[in-house]
């Protein structure tokens, strides 16, 4: 099965299915290449001064136009397997690892030290590095990998393995894994699965239906083992691809993309610093967050003009929003701005910025303690006896009347 999504789009899918099965990460690198090193987290750019795999891909970017698949065994005896992938100019890497083929031993670490004359002063992180290393087979990952790639890049479908050992302590190609079919079922069928899941999941939330999107991500995590008994760092990883790929999609929409960006900061953030039983509810947090969003933000009933001009009021609050500064941002004529908002949304943009304003007003009383003259300030009116009258005339009472309804015991 081929599905008709550009490979960028795709990777987040890719490294999921990777993390899932192998337990190991993987980077996605375009030119300037100017974040090779994560392919070991500056491992080998610490100990080697940039020689083997980084020296080798760097040297690769200028040359490649075929698609190449590459088992790379460092000279510091752990793996990479690394995707080249031809585009327009310089080829696109994508790295998977690093990893060992077995969990490093006492004796393992003693060689690599001796035989590459090691400092002392590094073998703290030497330990911390190799021991934190996930193990698996090379050619199992690299038969899995591309097959995965071969469902957004058929090429890969015929491409064989290049095996590359930097490594003195292993030099001869391994044998081929006679296996193949078991992994090309295995990954084709979660794929397919995979990508079933998230397609029902992102239409509900795209649609802005919260119960429905929920339930259809509870379906997803499920499928994805995302519970108590899954590793805390692996249920980051999870909740960080729900965020990212809700974030990619909703890219797509009419919705402002500072609303979308500041959401998917939002939630890098707390699911960096969230408590276990946190990570638990964290994604049901973000699909409920996105689809509030898509019910405030998405406009469908209107113009693409329309909405631009809607979502530019409301990031733009604490400006000059009258209709010439609008029109001048659009490049429109004032009065072709104001005649075309009014047929398609019954009011003048003059109301629907008050409106918007008295909105946000309410949005700061109700979750911050700024002063009535500071909420004022920050929805863009700096007169203050203008501010409560309009105020009022849109909520029903003066501003400082709501102020202490919702927030009493505080100074004004």
């Amino acid at each position: 099965m081929t599905f008709n999504i550009p490979i960028k789009e795709a990777f987040s899918f890719i490294r999921q299915i990777i993390s899932d099965t192998f337990m190991t990460d993987a980077w996605y690198i375009s030119a300037p290449y100017d974040d090779l090193k994560k392919v070991d987290r500056g491992f080998r750019q610490m100990l080697l001064q940039k020689n083997d795999i980084v020296d080798m891909l760097d040297r690769a970017k200028n040359m490649v136009k075929e698609p190449h698949l590459f088992i790379i065994h460092s000279a510091l005896e752990f793996y990479n397997i690394t995707a080249l992938i031809p585009c327009e100019n310089n080829p696109d890497f994508i790295s998977l690892g690093p990893f060992r083929d077995r969990e490093i031993t006492d004796q393992d670490f003693s060689r690599i030290v001796q035989t590459h004359h090691f400092p002392a002063k590094y073998l703290d992180v030497m330990r911390h590095f190799y021991y934190s290393l996930p193990t698996a087979d090379p050619q199992n990952m690299a038969t899995a990998f591309r097959h995965l790639l071969s469902a957004f890049l058929p090429e890969f479908e015929k491409i064989s393995p290049e095996y590359i050992s930097f490594s003195g302590n292993q030099k001869a190609e391994p044998s081929p894994v006679p296996n193949d079919d078991h992994v090309y079922s295995f990954t084709a069928d979660e794929a397919e699965a995979y990508c079933n899941y998230l397609e029902n999941f992102i239409s509900s939330l795209l649609r802005g239906k919260t119960e429905e999107a929920a339930d259809k991500l509870k379906l997803l995590l499920d499928y994805l083992g995302y519970s108590s008994s899954m590793p805390p760092n692996q249920m980051r990883k999870t909740a960080d691809f729900i965020n990212s790929f809700c974030c990619s999609r909703m890219l797509a929409t009419r919705i402002h993309p500072v609303f979308i960006a500041n959401c998917h900061t939002t939630y890098e953030y707390r699911i960096d610093t969230a408590e276990y039983q946190q990570l638990l509810r964290l994604p049901y947090e973000i699909c409920r967050k996105y689809c509030l969003m898509v019910k405030n933000y998405s406009l469908p009933e209107y113009s693409s003009l329309i909405c631009n001009i809607m979502n530019y009021v409301t990031v733009h609050i604490s400006e000059d929003l009258n209709l010439s500064a609008i029109a001048a941002y659009f490049h429109k004529n004032p009065s072709y701005i104001s005649g075309r908002f009014r047929q398609e949304t019954g009011e003048s943009l003059t109301d629907f910025v008050q409106k918007e304003r008295m909105q946000t007003a309410i949005r700061f009383f109700n979750t911050t303690n700024m002063s009535v003259a500071e909420v004022a300030g920050n929805v863009g009116i700096q007169d203050f006896a203008y501010f409560s009258r309009i105020f009022k005339k849109h909520i029903g009472c003066s501003p400082s009347q709501y102020k202490k309804m919702v927030n009493p015991g505080h100074l004004l």
